[in-house]
């Protein structure tokens, strides 16, 4: 048997006759999509586009957030304009329906809405912010197109300025009950830390400084006021040494008071004289009257001494409260004496007070460590009170720029235009797709027909047929 091997103007052959089955449907397919173009419901895109105006008031004088990203801003700006709000807005206002969460009309609109970036824009690979938007709206109307899409831009621009406002009232609203309430636990945190200092006063950790300083006063108080003591005591004793000789008569104890020699006692008087005679005989001889004199008045004094010695000792007694130089010892003595106490009692106050500020100085680190976690929340809480009060004042003033709209706003570039050509359905691609259609089908049907047809047609069909020689053949006569 032998090998069926199939040409290319085997096909050209079978077109040729069964051009009908191709020509037909592509026909077919071709009028089918004229009448597609011409009956199918048109639908009309109205484009506005938006942009992003410059803010008036610099961003860093009102300490704005860091801009989103472009993915972040486009994100952003979709969600907020198919929102609800929007959209339901856009309905009561151009009558399509109630504008109600489950109103249809809502659905419908939204998902005719599509938004877009200039392809310069969005095609570049450079870090900047997007600041221009293409809102697009289909409708079988036009006009009802260009009317919606403007409306749509208009409701989002002011939608945006008022939620932008909004956001930085419920912000600003936020911080300052956040500050309120800060305050109020700062209030309670200080009137704590208040109650246990004043508990503690005396003993706090700053106070130790001026304890370490008082107590190295007061001990150099003890030290001089024992100093003192020590000179008292020591002047005591000579005074009350002296009182003693003049009570015994002793001639060893010279006390000199002011006055006249006549006022001395007989002991103080002979213990003068002697003393004179010694200096005059380191200059004169014995034989000076100066001398002389002085001999006479020893020997007279003598006298007196033994005189006085031989009076009984309530006489002498007497006679010393007489001796002003023995009132005035007696005074020094007392005055001496009061002294030595107040100086004594002021060792005592001194010694009290250095074991008081002792006892402060060493309760410190407690006092320290209990104090600690008290003054770390108010130190906490005070910082978190300060920077809430400059978040606040930064809120307020960007409120005010929301409020007034000194920031960054959306503002209309270029409003709507009238569409002139409808968006769908496109005629060429009709078309193409209605052509492709028709020569599939007319490619089939014609290779079907072919498949389906059991007659010869030539030599080599006959001998792959029946498997005969073919003797001759007689050519295909033509009409006239």
């Amino acid at each position: 048997m032998e090998e069926t091997h199939v040409h290319a103007l085997d096909y050209v052959s079978v077109v040729g006759r069964r051009k009908w089955w191709l020509i037909v449907p592509i026909a077919l397919s071709i009028l089918v999509g004229l009448l597609l173009v011409r009956f199918l419901p048109k639908e009309y895109t109205s484009t506005a586009t938006l942009g992003v105006a410059a803010p008036i008031v610099s961003p860093n004088l009102v300490n704005q957030a860091s801009p989103l990203d472009n993915q972040e801003r486009m994100r952003a700006m979709s969600q907020q304009l198919l929102s609800l709000q929007i959209l339901a807005r856009v309905v009561r206002e151009e009558g399509l329906g109630s504008g109600a969460p489950n109103d249809p009309k809502v659905g419908g609109l939204r998902r005719r809405i599509t938004i877009t970036v200039p392809e310069p824009v969005a095609q570049t690979n450079e870090i900047r912010r997007l600041d221009t938007f293409i809102v697009a709206y289909g409708d079988p109307d036009p006009a009802r197109a260009q009317r919606i899409t403007n409306r749509l831009a208009t409701v989002f621009v002011d939608e945006n300025s008022k939620t932008r406002a909004e956001r930085a009232e419920d912000t600003s609203m936020f911080i300052a009950a956040q500050l309120h309430a800060s305050q109020v636990r700062l209030a309670d945190l200080e009137g704590r830390l208040r109650k246990a200092k004043e508990a503690y006063m005396g003993r706090l950790p700053e106070q130790t400084q001026a304890n370490l300083q008082n107590l190295s006063g007061l001990r150099q108080q003890l030290e001089a006021n024992a100093t003192a003591l020590r000179s008292e005591q020591d002047r005591l004793s000579m005074i009350e040494r002296q009182i003693d000789g003049l009570k015994q008569g002793n001639a060893d104890v010279l006390f000199v008071p002011r006055g006249s020699d006549a006022a001395l006692p007989p002991e103080s008087r002979l213990l003068t004289l002697q003393r004179e005679l010694a200096t005059a005989r380191a200059v004169y001889t014995d034989k000076h009257p100066e001398v002389q004199r002085l001999e006479e008045e020893i020997a007279n004094a003598r006298k007196d001494v033994l005189a006085e010695r031989q009076r009984p000792e309530a006489d002498r007694l007497a006679q010393l409260q007489l001796d002003p130089a023995y009132r005035q010892l007696s005074a020094d003595r007392e005055m001496s004496r009061l002294r030595i106490r107040e100086l004594q009692r002021a060792g005592t106050d001194a010694q009290r007070q250095i074991g008081v500020y002792q006892a402060r100085v060493e309760a410190a680190p407690m006092v320290e460590q209990q104090l600690a976690t008290l003054q770390r929340d108010f130190d906490l809480e005070k910082q978190q009170y300060s920077d809430l009060s400059a978040k606040l004042h930064a809120s307020t003033i960007a409120e005010n720029v929301e409020r007034n709209r000194s920031g960054e706003q959306f503002m209309i570039l270029y409003p709507a235009s009238y569409p002139n050509e409808p968006t769908k359905p496109v005629p060429w691609r009709v078309m193409l797709i209605s052509i492709a259609a028709g020569v599939f089908l007319g490619g089939a049907m014609t290779l079907g027909r072919e498949y389906l047809d059991r007659s010869v047609h030539d030599v080599r069909e006959l001998k792959d047929e029946f498997e005969v020689p073919v003797l001759g053949e007689v050519a295909r006569i033509q009409p006239v």
